[in-house]
């Protein structure tokens, strides 16, 4: 089974520099992948193939540059939803998981995600839930993106995700996030 973590960077290098090493300490080549999208984003992309070829070459990071000049919904020049979307289309595993480049990997998500079941929905524990993105720490099976899937909704895009989600069967299976994202501010 092929696992991909799906996160994206605009802007965030910053953040990214404070994730990266550890969450490539969880890939394997052909088995776990880290796709990271750089939407518009004007360093992310050659960083990450000048620092990181090894991990490039062997499939453990896949790395993609993309750029449009998209007006959405809200008005913005940034649709969490749609990049979401184009991340997770990186993505070939058997399961996606949204990981924000501020988020950390920990053991028991990596474990959870290794058997997680196609009808299965896996978010985290909405009692953590705080303004921090740890809620945006979803994952589903391939075989349930496509049936649901990221849209542009503004902020609300990981609510409209898991309600698509559920509309189509998933079960909600929730775990805790065991390490604090990075602060959004700097």
């Amino acid at each position: 089974m092929l696992m991909s973590y799906c996160t994206t960077c605009h802007q965030r290098l910053w953040q990214l520099k404070q994730t990266l090493e550890h969450n490539l300490a969880f890939t394997q080549a052909g088995s776990v992948e880290l796709c990271i999208l750089a939407y518009n984003d004007t360093e992310t992309y050659q960083y990450l193939r000048e620092h990181y070829a090894e991990y490039i070459a062997d499939g453990r990071l896949r790395v993609l540059d993309w750029r449009d000049e998209k007006a959405f919904a809200d008005g913005s020049t940034w649709s969490c939803g749609y990049v979401k979307h184009l991340a997770h289309l990186m993505g070939r595993g058997d399961v996606l998981f949204n990981l924000d480049a501020d988020n950390f990997i920990d053991d028991e998500l990596h474990k959870a995600l290794l058997s997680l079941q196609p009808n299965e929905l896996l978010i985290t524990l909405q009692s953590e839930w705080r303004d921090d993105g740890r809620s945006g720490r979803i994952g589903v099976h391939r075989s349930m993106y496509g049936k649901a899937r990221y849209r542009d909704k503004g902020r609300g895009d990981d609510g409209d995700f898991i309600s698509q989600c559920i509309s189509q069967g998933a079960r909600v299976q929730q775990i805790r996030c065991a390490m604090t994202p990075i602060d959004n501010e700097r």
